[in-house]
């Protein structure tokens, strides 16, 4: 009998775990960062520089002195140097054959250490640190059994040392915890003593494990494995560890450890400097242990005894939350975790990669055509497969070796868990030891007695399967449902009761005989599977069930079987089964059949003959000659009309093959007639939907693209006079503004709605346009600007058209625009011309249509009625508000904010360059503010959906694409995060903030004037800081960041090869980009300055100001004057990360923003306006 792995039950057996009955274990901080400040000498190494882990022999004093320190600290448990102590990674200095004395060493060296600080009522222990190695065996840099061989020598020589736990760590593939586990237990049993194993992963910035492992991924197998402990380390600092906590505390039945790094480190003289304090670590990690119920604390690279006094002191008094007693089963491959019980439907396990149930899958198997066999699986994955079951099995081949052949690239390149199926013993031990995640084992029966039953039980515990069961025995296949169940029974007490494996790990096949034969013998097996299915479900609590469905039709033909196999799968459901083996493209919907067609087909499965009537007889009859309905969207579309399947296509966004339709319409319509009467057809459903919000931008863009590929297919069928357009606009960003994203999403949309557009780019003065407008002979200009600056420019340019004589319709948009401004002020100066208002890009289509009188009525461009209400503050644009806003420059008032109680030191004076190196992408996009991004950027509005909708929407649509487009931004490297900041002395003098020279504290460098509100609290961003007249001088912070030239030049390459949606998201996530990594390196400065403690934990509650301290950005509402960026640039050194100023101010490349950073409590953003 072996007993079950119960955790809980764990806590009793050993020391270090029954601290954890009581309070939070803490662990100790790193132990690389502590070697380095020792100041060793390469004969401290003996010559190997860099073998920390021969220091326990040749300086085991420094290592000893170490733990002691952290025990003083307040450390319950130190890790042993030895986390490079492998035998082939010690084999890099020659000295792979001392592994076993060297971590035997390592481990007394600490012992020594808990000996000295141990008392009676606190014990202190010794963690044996087992990092990862530097090979991956899942992407095949080390053979399986030779990391299995290296683990077990290294667990060995922890043990003998003396420790108390193994702390398997840093783990960054699923495969290697998998195999080290085993390789631990194993040395535990040969030397006759067992410790619990501990065991972190790694979670990198891109969310995932190195190998590309989700959390849920790496849970799931640990569950099915005997560890104790589970949890993060290394890679982040705690900020970024937040969701893979939260899903720890809400799944793990373990005990969960977080070890978290001090932050990303900056390159201080070569030497690095990490900014996450002791206070804002310790901070963390109370909010881990009260609300996600981590229980074992501690820290990774960078994190010191001062940081490991903080979390002791903050752990005193707190107790984990309470997590859950149970985990849900589920299956994972080495991406994603794949739950049992799915919410729609039964689990799908594709039967298409079995050599003995397909006869494709064969062939290529014995061609040697991995890639084709790759092919099959990655299809049924994508046809809706949740796991695969794999046979390699075929007479006259190594089955294993097929196996291994096939497995090792599919679990690199395939999502779905993986099904071992094989009744040959070894084989199957072959395939779970190369299988990262948790696979399911097809299958374990009787046939042959319970020896064997027993040997892949004892497989099954060791590599962390389930079973599918069947319910055979020594007499055959139970064919009652009676028998089914006993058999059931009996599987189900071997495996759970004498292989201490969990309920939830059986998945009972009770088998059906064919209906389809006429077999007298096997007439109600459908029933009696049925029937079997029930009572499986209702007498074995917790076990599921699973039929390989296509047995029920075996020796029909192809279309009666897809019609029984799904009626037969839908009742089964009803009678509670779980998952099914199912080609699932097959399988129809029920409700998508005749009545008549499911009547006899449920009149075969319950055996209904009466007299005169067989159901076999009439199903065979009805069917017959019938072919296999086909479940795609393609047999759906093709039954449309030409029309309609275009119109449908110009919806849908879908150019991918629109060529053949485009090529048949042309044999009725000519190519003119099928733009403007069919696709433009289709354009004119998309900008409904987009007006009446049912369509979001993102798809819109989509359609236009497809209307580009469509109309591009057309063109060389074309008169050139058919390829006229039905119009002509010209498009600008006005002078000085480099934003250009709104003005081409107005080209996108008119021009592929008919119509010319000649889009003239950014920065574009008036004489340009009107150059363009009169070569063009255009039907309207348009003019776009984002800054307030701009709405200047615009009237400017409208009073110089005015002036000669100019007459043509122009359009204005842009985000500094309001529709008051536009048809007041700006019709004013326009007194030549009409003006009309662009909110959007379908409105510049619809003035087109209107100006063109293409338009039923006109709305956008009827007279205006003349506004004779009194202009009030509330309807001015930021423009207007500058203006009556000057005198705030001057008048000085007292607003009564107390100075800051301290002024902090920050780590140096002047500009300083953080180079790439400090800099992760993925790091800095974890700060994107997503609502900012999804609903501004990208504009996914919520529209008519409800809250729980559009929420469930932008789960389902837009995180994978936000987590896509990172990952191919990372790839790519078209985005460059550049970063410039510093420290200078400064003090307050009434209005004006006085920067000095940082080297002589005196020398007044700059002056930065500010506005003070009018009226309410008389705020100014001055009062912040230090007055003049305090004695004291205070500190500002400064800073320039930037995505680089590089994400300019990818937006435009897009617009131009018209990738309209990549464009926008791509644009999108550079501009929230550049502010995310704004938002993340205040953060590093605020945690520079010792004042990070006061953040908010989550990244989230960061955007709203949850801190001490602001960033106020030139431009905005508290420092409205661009012209200021003239002193910032140079102060900063800016051409050192190459931004740049235009000549209105504006920072290039666009996706960059500078920010003067305030220590005050009391700096919040305000507004510094007109108020009414």
């Amino acid at each position: 009998m072996t007993p079950r792995f119960d955790p809980r039950a764990r806590l009793e057996q050993f020391p270090i775990l029954r601290v954890l009955r009581d309070r939070v274990l803490v662990f100790d901080g790193g132990m690389g960062t502590q070697i380095q400040s020792a100041n060793l000498t390469l004969d401290d190494f003996r010559g190997l520089e860099g073998c920390n882990e021969l220091l326990v022999e040749t300086r085991p004093d420094v290592i000893q002195a170490i733990h002691e320190r952290y025990f003083a600290a307040g450390a319950d448990v130190v890790e042993t140097d030895s986390f490079g102590g492998m035998p082939y990674v010690l084999a890099e200095f020659d000295i792979g054959h001392r592994s076993f004395e060297l971590n035997k060493l390592a481990a007394e060296v600490a012992r020594k250490a808990a000996a000295k600080y141990s008392t009676k009522d606190r014990p202190r222990f010794v963690s044996g640190s087992m990092g990862p190695g530097t090979k991956l065996v899942t992407l095949g840099h080390i053979a399986g059994q030779e990391l299995f061989d290296a683990y077990k020598v290294y667990a060995k020589g922890l043990i003998a040392g003396g420790v108390d736990c193994l702390n398997i760590e840093t783990c960054q593939d699923l495969l290697q915890v998998k195999l080290a586990v085993i390789a631990a237990r194993d040395a535990m049993a040969e030397l006759g003593r067992e410790v619990p194993i501990f065991c972190t992963v790694t979670i990198e910035t891109t969310g995932t494990m190195l190998v590309g492992s989700d959390i849920a991924a790496a849970i799931t197998t640990l569950e099915a494995l005997p560890v104790d402990v589970v949890g993060l380390n290394c890679a982040t600092g705690p900020d970024l560890m937040q969701e893979s906590v939260r899903h720890l505390g809400k799944t793990t039945t373990r005990t969960i450890m977080v070890m978290p790094n001090a932050g990303l480190p900056r390159n201080v003289g070569g030497r690095a400097v990490y900014d996450l304090t002791p206070a804002e670590l310790a901070r963390f990690q109370a909010r881990f242990v009260t609300e996600f119920g981590v229980g074992v604390v501690g820290g990774c690279c960078g994190t010191t005894p001062e940081h490991v006094a903080a979390m002791a002191e903050a752990m005193r008094a707190l107790r984990p939350a309470e997590r859950p007693r149970d985990y849900q089963p589920q299956l994972a491959s080495l991406f994603h975790s794949v739950p049992l019980d799915q919410d729609s439907g039964p689990l799908i396990v594709g039967e298409r990669t079995n050599a003995n149930g397909s006869k494709k899958f064969k062939e290529l198997m014995v061609a040697g055509e991995v890639e084709g066999m790759l092919q099959m699986a990655k299809e049924q994955v994508h046809e809706g497969s949740h796991v695969l079951d794999v046979c390699t099995a075929f007479v006259g081949r190594d089955e294993a070796g097929d196996m291994l052949k096939f497995l090792q690239p599919m679990v690199q390149q395939v999502t779905a868990p993986v099904m071992v199926d094989s009744t040959q013993i070894d084989v199957v031990e072959k395939a779970l030891a190369a299988i990262p995640g948790r696979p399911i084992i097809n299958s374990i029966n009787l046939e042959d007695g319970e020896e064997k039953a027993d040997a892949l039980c004892r497989l099954a515990r060791r590599y962390g399967a389930m079973f599918v069961a069947l319910t055979i025995d020594e007499e055959g296949m139970a064919k009652t449902a009676e028998r089914k169940l006993a058999v059931a029974r009996r599987i189900h007490d071997i495996v759970v009761h004498r292989h201490g494996m969990n309920p939830g790990d059986l998945i009972f096949d009770p088998l059906t005989f064919t209906i389809g034969s006429g077999d007298e013998a096997s007439r109600d097996a459908g029933v009696q599977t049925l029937k079997g299915i029930e009572l499986i479900k209702q007498q074995i609590p917790g076990v599921r069930t699973i039929l390989g469905l296509s047995n029920i039709s075996f020796g029909l033909d192809p279309y009666p079987r897809q019609i029984l196999n799904s009626v037969y799968l839908a009742e089964a459901r009803r009678h509670g089964l779980d998952a099914a083996i199912v080609h699932a493209s097959k399988i129809i919907p029920t409700h998508k059949l005749e009545d008549a067609d499911k009547q006899v087909t449920l009149d075969l499965i319950y055996d209904r003959r009466r007299e005169g009537y067989d159901p076999l007889f009439a199903f065979l009859a009805r069917f017959a000659g019938k072919k296999r309905i086909d479940t795609g969207t393609a047999n759906d579309e093709n039954a449309l009309p030409v029309e309609e399947r275009l119109k449908k296509r110009i919806v849908d966004g879908n150019k991918i093959g629109i060529g053949k339709h485009l090529d048949e319409a042309r044999q009725k319509y000519a190519p003119l007639a099928i733009i403007n009467d069919i696709l433009l057809d289709g354009m004119k459903v998309v900008g409904d939907l987009f007006g009446s919000g049912e369509m979001q931008l993102p798809f819109v863009l989509q359609s236009a693209e497809c209307m580009k590929a469509a109309v591009a297919h057309l063109q060389p069928f074309m008169d050139k006079v058919e390829g006229d357009a039905k119009g002509t606009m010209v498009l600008a960003t006005v002078r000085g503004d480099v934003h250009d994203i709104g003005k081409n999403l107005v080209d996108i949309v008119v021009s592929n709605n008919g119509y010319r557009v000649v889009n003239l780019g950014i920065k574009v003065p008036v004489e340009q346009i009107l150059e363009a407008a009169k070569e063009h002979r255009a039907d309207a200009v348009g003019m776009s600007g984002l800054l307030v600056k701009s709405t200047v420019v615009m009237k400017e340019n409208l009073e110089l058209m005015s002036q000669r004589g100019v007459t043509t319709p122009v359009v204005c948009g842009g985000a500094a625009l309001n529709r008051h401004y536009v048809e007041n002020d700006l019709r004013a100066a326009y007194t030549t011309g009409p003006v009309y208002y662009g909110a959007d890009a379908f409105s510049g289509l619809h003035i087109m249509d209107e100006l063109t009188g293409r338009a039923k009525a006109k709305t956008l461009t009827q007279s205006p009625v003349p506004d004779k209400r009194v202009t009030s503050h509330r309807r001015m644009t930021r423009a207007q508000k500058d203006e009556l806003l000057a005198s705030a420059y001057a008048e000085y008032a007292d607003s009564g904010v107390p100075p800051a109680p301290t002024v902090p030191q920050p780590p140096f004076w002047g500009p300083a360059v953080v180079t790439p190196q400090e800099l992760d992408l993925g790091t800095v996009l974890q700060y994107v503010n997503k609502k900012a991004l999804y609903r501004l950027q990208w504009q996914y509005k919520q529209g008519k959906r409800s809250e729980a909708d559009y929420l469930r929407f932008v789960e389902q649509t837009v995180e994978p694409r936000f987590r896509e487009l990172v990952k191919q931004v990372r790839a790519a490297k078209t985005l460059e995060p550049r970063v410039v900041y510093g420290w200078w002395p400064c003090f307050a003098d009434r209005n004006s903030l006085v920067v000095l020279d940082h080297r002589d504290r005196r020398t007044e460098v700059c002056r930065f004037d500010f506005p003070r509100q009018p009226g309410g609290r008389r705020l100014c961003m001055t009062d912040f800081f230090r007055k003049k007249d305090s004695g004291e001088l205070d500190v500002v912070g400064f800073s320039l960041v930037t995505m680089g030239a590089v994400a300019t030049t990818e937006s435009e390459r897009l617009f131009r090869e018209n990738r309209y949606d990549e464009y926008l998201h791509f644009h999108g996530l550079s501009v929230e980009g550049a502010e995310a990594l704004a938002e993340y390196w205040h953060k590093r400065m605020r945690q520079q300055l010792g004042i990070a403690a006061a953040d908010a934990p989550a990244i989230d509650d960061l955007f709203k100001q949850k801190y001490q301290g602001s960033r106020y950005s030139f431009g905005y509402p508290a420092c409205p004057n661009l012209e200021d960026q003239q002193k910032l640039l140079p102060l900063l050194e800016a051409s050192r990360i190459g931004v740049q100023l235009s000549e209105e101010f504006q920072l290039v490349p666009e996706q960059s923003t500078s920010a003067v950073i305030c220590h005050h409590p009391a700096a919040k953003y305000f507004n510094v306006s007109v108020t009414t």
